[in-house]
């Protein structure tokens, strides 16, 4: 708070209360307006901190419900990262079959290029013996005459005759196993291949399939990165949502603790003004006292007063501090409260024979507001406008914190300035102002607002 604003605020109570004496006494003004400004700047003040407080609660209520959003996400986020290396491993496990498959048809597809190579050797030592078959098949049946003549003479004997020819049936009968086994090696040969390409494709539909599961993973592991993204943007607006809340939550407690810091800067210069005041008031206590008694007797005498008895009377102050305003007469008849849609912001203390009766001060202080002017002491159904409606009044300042005030007095006994003793007369009962009838107004003051006065004293 900047040294101007304070010096604004403290100049305001001063003007209120304390140092406002001469402009009061000058011109007495209504005691129902009468406001401590710097004390309603502190209620304000600690109105200002509750609600900064009530926000810093929903803050923090708020911090904590996105805190368990936050949970929340990082749980999916988890449970997301869980599901990603199960699947994962799925994956792995695909691909470590795609490969053996990958393997097995390379393999397969080597077999089958191998039995191709025999095939086609196979298929070329038939074709070249099927060609010379041809040419001795030929050979033989153009000289298949002479030959046989040349057998029979060209041979030794009979026997030496017969073993030629069975020389060459049997070269006949070996160029036809020799075709017939190399068919059934080409046929064998045929068969493989067809089993060879029948389990390549059996294989490669197989890899089709485990490519197919290894595609469904993947959009799974994408599917659950993409949660796992949106997850992630959660809880990283969640955090900024709770940094934000942080951060204004922050600024609100700095907040209160200027406002404290400021409050306790009034306090504490309106008690030390106070403190001034009093010390000043002090100084002079001797001749003002011996001059209100002077003032209070004539005035007494003047209105057809007929007390005469002491100007000071024992206390028995309470547990607060304070003694009852009128010695002897203990009858309240309203208290303090709403009535008549109104706060009456006091007691009333009223029983017979009060009328003229001695108002004593509650509490020792000095008076800083009082009117004396009011004429008309008598009951009515009004205000007739005197002292703000109390009629003739006195206020006294007790420290920076407590103040009184005594109303519808029919005359003071003080002036402003005087600094008077707890139990000292200041005045005398009556019914000036808006009275109905011979009664005290009694209110207490705390740090500038009215309380009920029978929580700080008692008949």
């Amino acid at each position: 708070m900047s040294k101007l604003n304070l010096t604004k605020k403290v100049l305001a109570f001063i003007c209120c209360s304390v140092l406002s004496v001469g402009i009061i006494a000058a011109n007495p003004a209504s005691t129902d307006n009468y406001q401590d400004v710097s004390a309603l700047t502190m209620q304000e003040i600690e109105e200002q901190k509750k609600a900064n407080s009530d926000k810093i609660a929903a803050l923090e209520g708020q911090i904590s419900d996105l805190e368990g959003d936050k949970g929340f996400e990082e749980e999916q986020q988890s449970y997301l990262n869980e599901q990603i290396g199960y699947i994962q491993e799925n994956i792995n496990l695909l691909n470590a079959e795609l490969e053996s498959i990958g393997a097995d048809i390379t393999a397969t597809q080597n077999n089958i290029n191998s039995l191709d190579t025999d095939i086609k050797n196979q298929q070329e030592e038939i074709d070249e013996n099927i060609e010379l078959f041809k040419q001795r098949l030929c050979a033989m049946y153009i000289n298949s005459n002479e030959t046989s003549a040349s057998v029979v003479l060209g041979s030794s004997s009979f026997y030496d005759v017969m073993s030629r020819v069975q020389m060459i049936n049997r070269v006949a009968e070996y160029d036809d196993e020799l075709i017939n086994n190399i068919l059934g090696e080409i046929d064998e040969l045929e068969t493989s291949k067809k089993d060879l390409e029948t389990e390549k494709l059996s294989l490669q539909m197989k890899l089709e399939n485990q490519e197919k599961r290894k595609e469904e993973k993947a959009a799974e592991v994408a599917s659950l990165n993409e949660k796992l993204q949106q997850t992630q943007s959660e809880i990283d607006r969640i955090a900024r949502a709770q940094q934000d809340l942080e951060r204004e939550k922050a600024d609100i407690e700095a907040d209160n603790a200027k406002l404290e810091a400021e409050r306790k800067e009034i306090e504490a210069e309106i008690q030390r003004q106070a403190a001034e005041a009093q010390r000043r008031y002090e100084e002079s206590l001797r001749q003002q006292q011996a001059a209100a008694q002077q003032q209070a007797q004539s005035q007494n005498q003047n209105q057809g007063e007929s007390y005469s008895g002491p100007m000071n009377f024992s206390v028995d102050p309470s547990a607060a501090g304070f003694s009852w305003p009128v010695p002897g007469h203990s009858g309240i008849s309203s208290t303090y409260g709403y009535r008549w849609g109104t706060l009456h912001a006091g007691i009333d203390i009223s029983d017979g024979g009060i009328m003229g009766a001695p108002v004593c001060a509650a509490r020792a202080g000095t008076v800083i507001r009082m009117n004396n002017s009011c004429t008309h002491n008598y009951p009515k159904s009004y205000g007739c406008g005197c002292g703000g409606n109390y009629g003739n009044y006195v206020m006294i300042a007790h420290d920076g914190t407590y103040s009184t005030l005594y109303g519808h007095l029919t005359s003071a006994a003080v002036s402003v300035g005087d600094y008077v003793e707890a139990g000292q007369v200041i005045g005398y009962a009556g019914t000036t102002g808006w009275s109905t009838g011979p009664h005290v107004h009694f209110e207490v003051y705390v740090n500038g607002g009215r309380v009920d006065p029978l929580g700080y004293v008692s008949p």
